[in-house]
């Protein structure tokens, strides 16, 4: 793993090359100690930058830092509307730190991606997902359909929604979109 200064290095060179935008992600970016540091840095060579996290390890104490350092967005990661299920899939007690999460994210004024990867077991949960979305003030969700390959290509048949499933995801989000409006932006990606 690249070190601090090799890292403000590769920043340098992106952006002479002419790189115009950071996505800071991982794993988990929030398991650096120097991600502050590397946020100013971006934000002073000119990128946009984007925090693209589980939100485990962002404290009040961080945003705050990263608000100061100049991180322009955050992507947060939910995977489901429904406590047991989220928690299973982390493998922690993550529900209600991601809902708490997202509120303070919002309360700091940082412009919000809710992120939430869409497979079988959490599909029927859409309409939950934007009630809740909608809740938290969240200004861009993203459902994305797992892709296929790899660790979930071996396990398709477990993770696949229906096509009754995925028709039935599409009209809630259309429906959606009608009602909110501009207020929340929704992508709904197969």
């Amino acid at each position: 793993e690249l070190g601090t200064d090799e890292w403000k290095r590769v920043l340098r060179e992106g952006r002479e090359l002419g790189a115009l935008q950071l996505g800071f992600t991982g794993g988990e970016p929030m398991l650096r100690d120097d991600l502050e540091e590397l946020v100013a840095e971006a934000h002073r060579l000119g990128y946009y930058t984007n925090l693209i996290t589980s939100g485990i390890g962002l404290t009040e104490e961080r945003l705050t830092a990263l608000k100061a350092a100049g991180l322009n967005q955050i992507q947060l990661s939910l995977q489901s509307s429904d406590r047991t299920l989220t928690d299973a899939l982390v493998g922690a007690r993550a529900f209600d730190l991601k809902i708490k999460v997202a509120h303070m994210i919002k309360a700091f004024g940082f412009p919000m991606v809710l992120n939430v990867p869409v497979f079988r077991q959490n599909i029927d949960q859409v309409e939950e997902i934007l009630a809740l979305a909608e809740e938290i003030g969240v200004d861009y969700l993203e459902f994305a359909n797992i892709q296929y390959y790899n660790w979930a290509l071996l396990n398709r048949d477990e993770l696949l929604p229906t096509r009754t499933q995925i028709e039935t995801a599409e009209r809630a989000v259309r429906a959606a979109r009608e009602r909110i409006g501009d207020r929340m932006t929704i992508y709904f990606v197969i």
